[in-house]
């Protein structure tokens, strides 16, 4: 007989997606990961398949930003493994 958590379980990882709560938890550490200065001017929208989406200030900032993806990445694979953030999205 199975265990009906196992059952639950993959039902939820089917609705929500396997890494649901590792992207939930990098969402909101996107003011720790790239500090105080950026975070003023950059909020993060959402995490769909692993891309978060930022809204930017400007277009200057997107650039800048844009630039610093590389670095912010690595960040975020440092902190939460590879695979949970796979690109980020600057709008």
């Amino acid at each position: 007989m199975k265990k009906i958590t196992t059952s639950v379980d993959k039902i939820v990882t089917q609705i929500v997606g396997k890494h649901a709560m590792e992207e939930h938890l990098a969402f909101t550490s996107w003011n720790e990961i790239v500090g105080e200065v950026i975070a003023d001017v950059s909020v993060p929208v959402k995490v769909v398949k692993g891309v978060l989406n930022i809204s930017v200030k400007n277009s200057t900032w997107r650039q800048e930003l844009i630039m610093q993806k590389p670095q912010i990445l690595k960040k975020y694979a440092s902190r939460f493994g590879q695979g949970i953030i796979i690109d980020i999205r600057f709008s």
